[in-house]
């Protein structure tokens, strides 16, 4: 049997629980500072806001926001989430600007990558310190991509 190391079982609650919309949800209400304004701005119904902050709250174990009135009000743990949400919406951007010049262009899969030397810039997001080593397999096996070496 082998186990995660503990980065990785740490890091499984934001990958189970469709954490992208959840944190959209978040930053919606903050910004807006009430369920419904931000309901219509992400344009869905507010029960399904409601229940994606209630996810999101039960996922990280912390209560997000108080009430004051009809005001939604977000706790320390809400804010130091939502710079967290900050920083993975910079991160996806830059993927994004990255991809940008293989968009419609040839699927080629490179040695390096096979071989798990893809060069990866200091100061990258660390989701896991571990290996992937079943998308090396994968590569090799099913794409039948050999060393041009």
């Amino acid at each position: 049997m082998t186990t995660n190391p503990p980065s990785r079982i740490r890091l499984r609650r934001y990958l189970r629980h469709g954490m992208l919309p959840q944190l959209a949800a978040l930053e919606a209400v903050v910004r807006l500072g009430s369920a419904t304004r931000a309901a219509e701005a992400l344009c869905i119904a507010q029960p399904t806001l409601s229940g994606q902050l209630r996810k999101l709250s039960d996922a990280l174990g912390v209560r997000l926001f108080q009430t004051q009135g009809k005001r939604l009000v977000p706790t320390s743990a809400a804010l130091t989430v939502l710079r967290a949400a900050h920083e993975v919406s910079f991160a996806l951007e830059r993927c994004e600007e990255a991809l940008a010049p293989h968009r419609n262009g040839p699927g080629d899969v490179s040695a390096e990558a096979v071989r798990g030397r893809i060069p990866e810039p200091a100061d990258r997001a660390r989701w896991s310190d571990a290996p992937l080593p079943e998308i090396q397999s994968y590569l090799t096996e099913r794409l039948a991509v050999t060393d041009p070496v």
